[in-house]
């Protein structure tokens, strides 16, 4: 009886295996959207297209930059959404792009920032 268990449980543990390997047990988030980058920067320039003002602020160590406002959508990160109105790299560090971000909207860190929030969002000359 005792090796009858045994076979049964080592057969259910190579199943088990087998199933997340094959199958996985993580399901496919179903909130991703994907756009082609045609849709995406359509919608980058009506986001650019929508600002109101756009105001000049100095740095004193990476000269002028510019900054949009911007509504900060789920899945969304300071440094993605300054990469999506570059349109690529960054032409500074990150540190530099947090500080910043820093200056723009004081008493808020980049980590802390909230869905459906507006913040000011550096764009760097090239």
């Amino acid at each position: 009886m005792k090796k009858l268990l045994g076979l049964l449980l080592f057969l259910f543990v190579l199943y088990v295996i087998y199933y997340d390997l094959s199958e996985g047990v993580l399901s496919t988030p179903a909130s991703v959207v994907l756009f082609k980058k045609d849709e995406m920067d359509e919608k980058i320039s009506d986001e650019k297209e929508s600002v109101n003002e756009e105001e000049t602020a100095t740095d004193a160590n990476n000269g002028d930059y510019s900054y949009i406002e911007v509504e900060v959508k789920a899945g969304e990160t300071v440094l993605s959404i300054v990469e999506k109105l570059q349109g690529g790299p960054l032409p500074v560090s990150i540190s530099q792009l947090i500080t910043d971000f820093q200056q723009l909207n004081p008493n808020t860190t980049p980590e802390l920032i909230q869905v459906g929030k507006t913040y000011k969002f550096p764009v760097y000359n090239k």
